[in-house]
């Protein structure tokens, strides 16, 4: 989590949005990209005093615990994996189809966190595309 949470962030323009239909502002709905398409819509930064939400659609390939949070990740190699840090994994299950939505950090070329997140089953609404 980010300390200084109650400090004032800054809102990216909307420009930042423009193809990129999987990254909203906070709290808001962005419209889950499928793992096939989730790598050009990734942004190689975001200023540091800002936070954008990503949402991804694809195979559940982890689920852990440590026993206060939960790590979901989708997306497997050669692809850009996607981690997200959750309070509970709503039952899923490797193989499972989710919804992960949440505050995007990118670690490296291949990786992306999503803390705080939700994992959801994904409920065929539309998810998964681009």
């Amino acid at each position: 989590m980010v300390s200084g949470q109650g400090a004032a962030q800054t809102l990216l323009p909307d420009s930042f949005f423009t193809g990129r239909p999987a990254f909203s502002h906070p709290e808001q709905p962005g419209k889950p990209a499928s793992c096939e398409f989730i790598a050009a819509q990734l942004p190689d930064s975001i200023p540091a005093d800002s936070r954008v939400d990503m949402a991804i659609a694809g195979t559940v390939s982890l689920v852990r615990t440590d026993g206060a949070l939960w790590y979901v990740a989708v997306c497997a190699e050669p692809g850009v994996r996607v981690l997200c840090v959750t309070y509970g994994a709503n039952d899923l299950k490797p193989g499972d189809k989710a919804v992960l939505r949440g505050g995007y950090s990118r670690q490296d070329r291949r990786h992306v966190l999503l803390d705080p997140c939700l994992a959801s089953p994904e409920n065929g609404a539309g998810a998964g595309d681009q």
